[in-house]
Formats: C-alpha cells, sequence, structure tokens
C-alpha cells in the first residue's frame, strides 16, 4: 500500500492564499476554523516578516491569534450549521477599524465552501477598498491551479486597462512567496535585466503592489517563469494584445545567458553586460570545480534525485547532468495533472538519455544528493540513506536565511556549484 504521508503537499487551498498573500498591504481572511490558517501565517510570516519577536502578547485579537498574517473567522460546530456571515462581518468591521490594507480578501476554506454562504452578498457595502473573494478552494487540486486561478481573479477583479507601454519594461509571471528564496530570485533577475537596462514593471503575485498590477499592461513584455502557475494568467494577458516569452526557471549558467538574450532580443536591448557578468561567474566556478575534480574526479558521475514540478525539474536536470555531468537517479513531479511542461522535462530527460528516471521512487533512489523539500530530505534521512540534501522548496528544515539567496541567474549558478561542490566533499 502506497504511504499516504508520500502525498502531503500543499494544495490549491494554499495556493490561493499564497498568490493574495504576494500582494503587497493586502489582508487575507481564511473563512475557516484556526486550524487552516496556523501553517498559512507562520509560512508567510516566515517569507516576509512582519514581527520581530515571537511574543505570545503580539496580535491577541481573536482573529489573528498571535500570528501577524492570515487572520481566520474561527468557525466553529455552530457556525456549520447557521452559517458564518456574523463572524465575517464582526471580522471585517475589526480589520475596517484596526488594519491599513489596500486590498481586502475572504478565502472560503474547504469546510467553509460546503456551508454555502453567499460571501459576495455578506461583504456588500462592508468596506470601501477592493474586496475579493473567493467561494471555492478547489478541493484538493493542485497548488499552481489555486495560484494561478487566483491571480486571474486578482486581475479580472481590479480592472486591468490598456496603457501606453513603457519601453524596454517586462512583467514576470509565475513566482510567488512560497518560493523558497523568491527573495533572492527577485533580486537577482531584477540585476541581470538592469544590466541591460531594462526594467521589471511587477513580479505579479510576489511582492508586487496594487498600482503596478492595474499597470501591468504598461509593460512590453511577459516574461513566463513557471508555467505551471500561470497558464490562465499568461492567456488572459494574451487576450487583451501583451506579448508573452516563455523561458521556465532561470537555473544554470546556459539558462541564464539563453534567458538574456532572448529577452534582450525581444525588446531590442543590449545583453554584453549580463552575458560578461556570466561569463565572470563561469571562471569562478571553473576554478573551484577544477580542483575538485583533478582530485576525486567529482562531480561528474556523481548520482542525484530531484523532486519539484515538471519545468523546475527540467532546469535542474539540464544544469545538473550537463554543466557538472552528474547522473540523474530519480524524478518526483509535483502538481503532475498540470503537464504544460511535461514535454520540456521528457525533452531534456531523453537528451541525457534517462527517461527511465520518471518510474523511480526517491524514495528508493535518492542518489547523492537530492534536491527537494525540506520534509522530504527529513524523510530519507530517517530512512538512514547517506546523502546530501539540498532544499529547493518549502516546507522547510528550518535554516534562516539572513542573507538572501537564490538559485536563479548567475548568481544562483553559483550558489548550486558550491552546494554540490560543498555537498560532494562532505
Amino acid at each position: 500500500m502506497k504511504n499516504y504521508l508520500d502525498n502531503i503537499t500543499p494544495d490549491s487551498f494554499s495556493g490561493k492564499v499564497f498568490a493574495y498573500e504576494g500582494i503587497k498591504n493586502t489582508v487575507t481572511l481564511i473563512n475557516g476554523p484556526t486550524g487552516c490558517k496556523f501553517y498559512h501565517s507562520a509560512t508567510s510570516d516566515n517569507q516576509e516578516i512582519r514581527q520581530f519577536e515571537f511574543d505570545p502578547l503580539n496580535y491577541p485579537e481573536m482573529w489573528y491569534f498571535g500570528q501577524p498574517r492570515v487572520p481566520c473567522t474561527y468557525l466553529d460546530k455552530r457556525d456549520y450549521v447557521y452559517g458564518s456571515k456574523d463572524k465575517i462581518i464582526e471580522a471585517i468591521k475589526f480589520l475596517k477599524s484596526y488594519i491599513k490594507m489596500d486590498l481586502l480578501v475572504i478565502v472560503n476554506s474547504p469546510g467553509a465552501a460546503l456551508i454555502g454562504d453567499d460571501l459576495n452578498g455578506i461583504v456588500e457595502g462592508l468596506i470601501d477598498i477592493p474586496i475579493i473573494t473567493d467561494q471555492s478552494p478547489g478541493y484538493s487540486m493542485p497548488f499552481c491551479k489555486g495560484y494561478d486561478d487566483s491571480i486571474l481573479n486578482l486581475l479580472k477583479t481590479i480592472g486591468v486597462k490598456e496603457h501606453e507601454k513603457k519601453f524596454k519594461t517586462v512583467n514576470i509571471l509565475g513566482m510567488s512567496i512560497f518560493d523558497k528564496y523568491h527573495q533572492g530570485d527577485i533580486e537577482e533577475l531584477e540585476y541581470m535585466l538592469n544590466l541591460c537596462d531594462i526594467k521589471v514593471n511587477t513580479f505579479l503575485g510576489v511582492n508586487s503592489t496594487l498600482t503596478e498590477i492595474k499597470k501591468i499592461t504598461e509593460a512590453e513584455l511577459n516574461i513566463v517563469i513557471k508555467q505551471e502557475c500561470s497558464k490562465k494568467t499568461k492567456e488572459y494577458l494574451e487576450s487583451i494584445g501583451m506579448k508573452t516569452y516563455i523561458h521556465g526557471p532561470v537555473i544554470g549558467f546556459d539558462s541564464s545567458e539563453l534567458f538574456i538574450s532572448e529577452v534582450c532580443r525581444l525588446l531590442d536591448a543590449n545583453p554584453n553586460k549580463a552575458l560578461d557578468y556570466s561569463k565572470k561567474a563561469r571562471a569562478k566556478a571553473y576554478i573551484h570545480l577544477s580542483r575538485l575534480n583533478s582530485l576525486t574526479s567529482l562531480p561528474k558521475n556523481a548520482t542525484y534525485s530531484v523532486k519539484g514540478r515538471y519545468s523546475l525539474c527540467a532546469a535542474y536536470v539540464s544544469f545538473l547532468s550537463k554543466y557538472f555531468g552528474m547522473r540523474l537517479c530519480s524524478i518526483e513531479v509535483l502538481d503532475s495533472k498540470i503537464d504544460c511542461s511535461r514535454e520540456i522535462l521528457t525533452d531534456e530527460l531523453m537528451s541525457i538519455d534517462r527517461i527511465s528516471a520518471l518510474d523511480n521512487s526517491i524514495l528508493e533512489n535518492p542518489g547523492e544528493m537530492v534536491f527537494a523539500d525540506g520534509n522530504t530530505i527529513a524523510k530519507l534521512k530517517l530512512a538512514e540513506y547517506k546523502f546530501s540534501g539540498i532544499e529547493i522548496g518549502l516546507p522547510s528544515l528550518g535554516y534562516v536565511d539572513v542573507i538572501s539567496k537564490t538559485h536563479m541567474g548567475v548568481k544562483g549558478s553559483l550558489m548550486i556549484t558550491e552546494q554540490v561542490i560543498n555537498g560532494l566533499l562532505f
């Protein structure tokens, strides 16, 4: 029998909450019991810190329960019989009086969605800022579907209008605050683009403001970094006349250089400074890899496994197998129902003659290095496998990143190089 714990991963409900939590000055109110809020509150605050100390007297209000983000209506058994209207109204009155916000979102928990309350009717006229109601959590559908649906809902609710294009500007689609290194990813991608005199209008859904989102059509180009999380959003923006470039996660030197070269080609910009940045980083990586290889022949032929969505797995496989010469053992795909990037991964696997890795369990064939979320790494450690684990997604093992880190772009390529070298040495 398949172990049920293998399947516990964030679903559509979490995707919705983290999509809205990625919008600045937004309050995401969960209409549900406290059990539905604690994980989402803790994760949001770990990714975007709002409190400087863990004081049990901070945020004592019944809606927040000691956590600074994602309040909830704390539904109980009585509310499931008589409805959640009274608690929703009471919560909104409190938030209106005490919390400064640009947008209020109410997301039904799975149980609350079964009650059948008319959220739009309940909230009508209660508050004078934009309000979004999300009636259904998606019922165990993939994380990416919930995320994509919510970003699309946001765009349609606030109203996206046509604006005059700003020369050499882009929007980045598909990233979220649930990405482990989202802050460092933003900094690196923005730095690389700025070297080419290209400005980012908004990283949609991650630290973006309502003002940026309302002016999303000012950008010349939308760049899709994670297609699974932005399929419907991309199609909607294309339907109103915006151009799209689909790249995928920018992982590895080749990917970084292709990313810059293609974006510059589409926007008639000069890529030379960014390509020189990558060239210097390649030289730095080579020095350390050459020393390691001369003593141990590593990292060539070292074995590894990956866990992530199709596009992310494809990006890591390309870099680890083609740049380092490492040998893939197994892949576990998250959100496999959303297969818009499946062909990209299978093509990558065919090119290195490792299509069989899709049939190998990561829990049985982890290899010498495992690139996965913290829970998977912990489970493999408990099974007493000997390997080095590199976290590439949440949930995390709890390591606190004081310095912004990234696996994307040129800087991210160096970080992966550092982790591979040290992982194989120790």
